[in-house]
């Protein structure tokens, strides 16, 4: 008999560019990851070895359990998880380094036997991570280490509902994968605009955490998002 599907926070993670690793790149790049993701949330209180882990391969799906507050895979994690990147980045070669789509959602999944889950969150999250949209945020940013990736029910009802970071750090995309045809929401934690603002816009929200050496300005990455999909076709 199917258990009764529980609500979850699932943090997804899949490492840019994977493909062109050897299997002891993979193998090594899993272990850097997984110790990376452990850090990073026991930071939090969460111990990531008594959490449920589905592997994918080339990145990790952490499903978390209703007594966790889905804010607090936003701030202060995301600060956590780019200081240990950029650490990582500073220690490792250019082929070793991780580039990371983080993806995050909330909704009910079904505990099935063997350990394994089933449910549309976890869809909506893959399509999300496959999405060009967010591909391109991270291949057109160099700088970057992530780019962080909301389906747009964990966007209203987390950022947009006022719990956690400024909803003017995110940017509206779309997700148009097999048949899925949505809008989500992207933030790139420590990347500066990639282009000055004009002399009347308004000046820029405070400098958001995590990510790279800069801080991030809601301008450069709207004009990113805009140069992708035309200037936010959606609004």
């Amino acid at each position: 008999m199917r258990q009764k599907a529980l609500f979850h926070t699932i943090l997804a993670t899949d490492v840019a560019k994977s493909g062109s690793r050897n299997d002891n790149l993979l193998l090594r790049m899993r272990a850097d990851l997984r110790r990376i993701l452990g850090d990073t949330l026991s930071e939090q209180g969460i111990d990531l070895a008594s959490r449920t882990v589905l592997d994918d391969g080339d990145g990790f799906r952490v499903l978390l359990p209703a007594g966790i507050p889905p804010h607090a895979l936003l701030d202060p994690f995301l600060s956590g998880l780019g200081i240990e990147l950029r650490q990582h980045r500073e220690a490792s070669s250019t082929t070793n380094r991780l580039r990371l789509r983080v993806g995050l959602h909330i909704g009910l999944l079904h505990a099935e036997q063997g350990g394994s889950y089933t449910g549309q969150p976890l869809v909506d999250l893959a399509r999300l991570l496959d999405a060009p949209a967010g591909r391109a945020l991270l291949d057109d940013n160099p700088g970057a280490d992530l780019v962080v990736l909301l389906t747009d029910v964990f966007y209203q009802e987390v950022v947009a509902g006022g719990m956690s970071l400024d909803p003017a750090w995110f940017g509206r995309i779309p997700v148009q994968v097999k048949e899925t045809d949505r809008l989500a929401w992207a933030y790139l934690p420590g990347i500066p605009p990639v282009a000055p603002a004009s002399p009347a816009a308004k000046p820029s929200p405070p400098a958001p955490p995590g990510g790279g050496e800069s801080t991030t300005n809601v301008v450069g990455l709207q004009n990113n998002i805009g140069m992708i999909i035309g200037r936010d076709r959606h609004g």
